[in-house]
């Protein structure tokens, strides 16, 4: 297990995680044996250094883009998802359903992702799983119930695209009904099929107009203490409830556990897509999950 002091945070698996970085970074270069070898090259330095599990990632991933020209590595396939979820976030029947039960949906709805070891996302049927039933860990319905009553503000850190779409009705209905303010946080420049600021607006407009949007200041994830001061500060103090999507969001949050604070309580909604994660939770590979950031906190203290 990890330990709980931020910065060089260890892997939750030592082989398993390297493996994920190189297979999501090779597969973009595959065939070219000289670009592998320079991917290869810069994937070594950064393990070496492992600055954090986030930077390790998100440095590789710059690398990636720089190597193949600058620009944005799955725009076709982030532009394909957003109009296909917001084709089926259209269709929800978000007021016949429980806010524990938007919320278990946005956990399902965690389908979208690059292709990792074990898991092969299928773009044509990701959103076909929404009714899928995630685990709860650290906190039940009614604990959800009562933390979204007392929220003046309801934070949705994004994640992929397509899934965004869903994400963003579903918790625009949440606010709605906790008298909230929904504020929507995302990364402002590409990383794999994460949705960026810009593609969140155009979701935004159609489906919370009222929401406001705010970067993180680059690709970092809102949690990394090197995002913008903007974006943290929706991190810290009462009334602040932040939903939080996806399996990198998840980890800079373990990264960073402190940026959570003052108050504000953090709910991460995912599938479990990699296998350290499924036994971090005991769940099975890609189920979804609904997790407490106190639940978060308390796996990380038993690793320190």
């Amino acid at each position: 297990m990890p330990v709980a002091n931020g910065d060089g945070r260890k892997p939750l698996d030592p082989f398993e995680c390297v493996l994920c970085l190189v297979h999501g970074r090779l597969q973009r270069v595959a065939g070219d044996l000289m670009l592998e070898a320079r991917v290869l090259a810069r994937i070594a330095q950064l393990v070496a250094e492992w600055p954090s599990r986030t930077d390790v990632f998100v440095r590789s991933y710059e690398y990636l883009e720089s190597l193949l020209g600058g620009v944005d590595l799955y725009a076709d396939r982030k532009r394909r998802l957003n109009e296909a979820g917001l084709s089926v976030a259209r269709r929800l029947p978000l007021g016949e359903m429980s806010s524990a039960e938007i919320s278990g949906l946005m956990a399902s709805a965690n389908g979208v992702d690059i292709s990792m070891p074990g898991y092969r996302p299928d773009d044509s049927r990701v959103f076909k799983r929404l009714g899928d039933q995630p685990y709860w860990l650290g906190l039940g319905h009614s604990e959800f119930e009562r933390l979204l009553a007392a929220a003046e503000t309801l934070v949705l850190v994004l994640d992929n695209a397509g899934e965004a779409a869903v994400d963003i009705a579903a918790a625009r209905e949440l606010a709605e009904r906790a008298g909230a303010e929904l504020v929507l946080v995302a990364r402002e420049r590409p990383y794999e099929v994460d949705v960026t600021l810009q593609e969140a607006a155009a979701l935004a407009d159609v489906l919370a107009p009222e929401a406001r949007l705010i970067g993180t200041g680059g690709r970092l994830p809102v949690f990394h203490p090197r995002a913008s001061s903007e974006a943290r500060s929706l991190l810290r103090g009462h009334g602040k409830l932040v939903l939080v999507k996806g399996i990198a969001n998840l980890e800079a949050f373990m990264d960073y556990p402190w940026s959570v604070s003052g108050g504000a309580r953090a709910v991460f909604l995912l599938r479990a897509k990699c296998t350290p994660l499924a036994r971090l939770f005991d769940v099975a590979l890609a189920e979804p999950v609904v997790v407490s950031d106190n639940w978060v906190r308390e796996r990380l203290k038993e690793g320190s």
